[in-house]
């Protein structure tokens, strides 16, 4: 009970002094006649609690993205997944989720083969129809091999030694048709260099002062290959990044910096780690999965797994 009663007045301290700012505006009388006065002031030092930590929790910053990148992306993912009468990439935070990306593995393409030869789009479907390019000093260097150019000749996937015998042009994300000398995060500054400078040559403004529509039609363009400049990179691939990223951070757990307060799990219908009784709801999961009718789980995060795994609160 003595715990008890000093957890409660620490709150309220706690409140008093975090609330130091708007003071003329917040009364909290620590002393009161009756036990109802002092719950509600409790109540009230509970609510200021959970507000200041709300606020916290939303002031995120960036660790990648430039002042102007921040605000031509948050246009573009604003584009692809709006706001109506449900949440959209920007209640979910999708523009910090992609901004952590950038600055980790991904944006460093730590897992990736990023060693040339890169060969672009369209490569060769017939013998006559070849695609030579030149290897990189570390192919070059590897024993039995020379700096002289590689001809890829197309033809019989399943003859060997006849240039490889590449016959079509890979699918956008088949997971095979990145083919640039650029980490992850170079694409993306180059990318939205390009998509900024189509804006204003195509649409006559910069991408973000475009009308919603014009946006939707500029990223339409993207998907069709429709601008003929832009720095080198296919626009197609540009835009599944922009796309299967956007999706990623209104989709992924909350812990990597997107889908805050679960709001694309919640709309989704997905949840996470509760299996049926993380919030005491007493459901057995093997029971959820044979029923006939589908049953709407309050969703649940990593983060939330990990601190209740530690006996957090």
């Amino acid at each position: 009970m003595v715990d008890q009663t000093r957890r409660e007045f620490l709150k309220l301290g706690l409140a008093a002094a975090a609330s130091a700012v708007t003071a003329s505006a917040i009364e909290i009388p620590l002393f009161g006649n009756q036990n109802s006065s002092m719950q509600t002031q409790l109540n009230s030092a509970n609510t200021q609690i959970a507000n200041l930590k709300t606020r916290v929790n939303t002031v995120v910053g960036f660790v990648s993205l430039s002042i102007t990148e921040q605000s031509l992306l948050e246009k573009i993912v604003e584009t692809i997944i709006p706001t109506d009468s449900d949440p959209g990439a920007k209640e979910a935070g999708v523009i910090y989720f992609i901004d952590r990306a950038l600055a980790s593995d991904y944006g460093q393409s730590a897992n990736m083969f990023m060693d040339g030869p890169h060969i672009l789009p369209k490569v060769p479907a017939s013998t006559t129809n070849t695609l030579t390019v030149n290897p990189t000093l570390r192919w070059a260097n590897l024993p039995g091999n020379s700096s002289a150019p590689i001809t890829y000749t197309g033809g019989s996937i399943g003859t060997p030694g006849v240039g490889a015998g590449i016959t079509a042009s890979p699918r956008v994300g088949s997971g095979i048709n990145y083919q640039y000398p650029l980490n992850f995060r170079e694409f993306w500054r180059v990318g939205l260099s390009a998509l900024q400078a189509y804006a204003n040559s195509a649409y006559g403004g910069n991408f973000e002062t475009l009308s919603s529509a014009n946006q939707l039609l500029l990223l339409q363009d993207l998907w069709a290959n429709k601008p003929t400049s832009f720095s080198s990179i296919l626009p197609s691939d540009f835009a599944y990044e922009l796309t299967f990223m956007t999706w990623a951070g209104f989709l992924m757990d909350p812990i990597y910096g997107g889908n805050q307060n679960m709001v694309g799990w919640t709309y989704t219908g997905f949840n996470g780690v509760n299996f049926g009784n993380f919030y005491g709801e007493g459901q057995d999961q093997k029971a959820l999965m044979v029923a006939t009718t589908p049953t709407r789980l309050k969703p649940a995060s990593l983060a939330q797994y990990q601190q209740q795994a530690s006996g957090g609160a």
